[in-house]
């Protein structure tokens, strides 16, 4: 059966983790709740030893209502930075705990893909200013008493409300998304499949985490559902972060320069309409584009390998390695030796022109065994010869010319008829039988042997036989 790769919706990323258990997300969200105190604890230390280094008095920030004034420029750097380091403690409690990879968080690509964000920057950014536009045209065609504008900053203060707005603000928006659309989306989506419980669940710990009033409430939770969708439509956080991003960057700016109060707490009908009207718009625009540039929304995993599963080795005695029956051992079948055979042509005269003594260790002839001396005896060293120097010298064949016992010019030497060379009768096999060839199946019948018939006679060389001449 062929195996095909699993598809993984955002939500569900969690569970393409292969060591994914179902209480390991609620170990990483208290292990990361200890971190962040850990840092929040820290970042109060480094905030008063900055306050005694320059001798700011920290009184005017005990009192509860300058503890949340967001256009205190000290105020408002320290809320950035306490929200911002919810980043870094899910990361560590993420990396602690899993899923991996930590990408997963961001995208089923496994990280930020860059490109899209700024897409969805622009666009967000687009559909904003659009909304302004029509904000201020309502309020100068019905302008509303009951507003009222606060006062403009400084330069200095508000170079340094811009740039915490532009710069840090993102990250503080980002670090909302991580938490609210990331982690806690993919912890309800790794229990229950259906996207729905993953996108409503976390609304109202996101609506708590603002305090406004119900009108307000009611925006922050249309936001949330908004941003929720739109991150499992699209696969990934980009689109969510660059719209909430875009939003507070919006109302910090304008508060900047005294056109908005950032410690609004109030909603309005006309607010609430034209803020479902701004996310609704900026949605569709989004979901439309992340179709056409074919946004990935699902994350492939490929199925563990299936390992081969190791046969006993009774297995192969059987067919289709099926199991024998109980108490009926199966010896395994041993292959046959492949039998022996003879080629005619593979024989070879010259190794029966001697005489032989018997069969050697692979079943052929065995080579003369070499002459051995007895214990004892004296082995005498042969003096030379010497020669008359008148006298021919000998020929090679080691018989002097004038020896009796030389052969006459043009006669060959007799040839001896020892029991080496004479024939005997073959055994009851049809095998021949004598010293050259030992009885046995080694031999075949009709191989010609010393002395036998069809075994071709020696030739003498007579050349080295003649008489030199005196």
């Amino acid at each position: 059966m062929e195996q095909v790769d699993r598809q993984y919706e955002y939500h569900r990323l969690a569970r393409s983790w292969p060591r994914y258990r179902w209480w390991k997300p609620l170990v990483t969200a208290l292990l990361g709740v200890v971190i962040y105190v850990v840092f929040t604890i820290v970042l109060l230390i480094v905030a008063a030893i900055i306050a005694f280094a320059t001798n700011t008095d920290i009184e005017q920030y005990a009192s509860a209502d300058l503890a949340i004034d967001l256009s205190d420029p000290v105020i408002f750097a320290f809320t950035l930075v306490s929200l911002i380091l919810m980043i870094p403690s899910l990361v560590l409690a993420v990396l602690i705990m899993g899923p991996r990879p930590i990408g997963l968080l961001s995208s089923v690509a496994g990280r930020i893909r860059w490109r899209w964000l700024a897409v969805c920057a622009a666009v967000a950014l687009a559909v904003f200013l659009a909304s302004l536009l029509v904000s201020a045209a309502i309020g100068f065609f019905f302008p509303d008493e009951s507003f009222a504008v606060p006062g403009t900053q400084n330069g200095s203060v508000l170079l340094v409300m811009l740039a915490l707005s532009i710069v840090a603000v993102p990250f503080q928006a980002a670090a909302e998304e991580y938490v609210f659309r990331g982690f806690l989306m993919q912890t309800i989506g790794g229990w229950l499949r259906h996207p729905a419980f993953a996108i409503l669940l976390p609304v109202p710990l996101f609506v708590v985490a603002h305090g406004y009033d119900p009108l307000g409430q009611i925006d922050v939770a249309i936001f949330a559902i908004v941003a929720g969708w739109i991150t499992w439509r699209t696969g990934g956080l980009e689109a969510a972060i660059a719209v909430h991003a875009i939003n507070n960057m919006t109302i910090f700016v304008l508060g900047a320069f005294g056109l908005a109060d950032v410690n609004s707490s109030e909603g309005t009908v006309g607010g609430l309409v034209l803020s479902v009207a701004t996310l609704g718009a900026t949605a569709a625009v989004i979901v439309r584009l992340a179709d056409r540039r074919g946004i990935s929304r699902t994350r492939s995993v490929p199925p563990p390998p299936v390992l081969p599963i190791s046969q006993p080795a009774w297995a192969g005695a059987l067919p289709g390695g099926s199991m024998p029956p109980v108490g009926r051992p199966v010896a395994p079948v041993q292959p046959s030796a492949p039998a022996l055979s003879w080629n005619p042509e593979q024989y070879d005269p010259a190794r029966y022109d001697s005489v032989q003594h018997g069969p050697g260790p692979t079943g052929g002839p065995a080579p003369a065994p070499a002459e051995q001396k007895p214990k004892g005896a004296v082995i005498s060293t042969p003096r030379p010869v010497e020669t008359d120097p008148g006298r021919a010298p000998a020929p090679e064949s080691g018989i002097a010319p004038d020896s009796p016992s030389a052969p006459e010019s043009g006669t060959a030497p007799a040839r001896s008829t020892g029991p080496a060379d004479r024939a005997t009768e073959p055994d009851a096999e049809g095998h021949p039988t004598g010293p050259a060839h030992p009885p046995g199946p080694g031999y075949p019948p009709g191989t010609p042997y010393p002395g036998g018939p069809g075994y071709p006679a020696a030739e003498v060389d007579k050349s080295d036989r003649k008489r030199p001449a005196d």
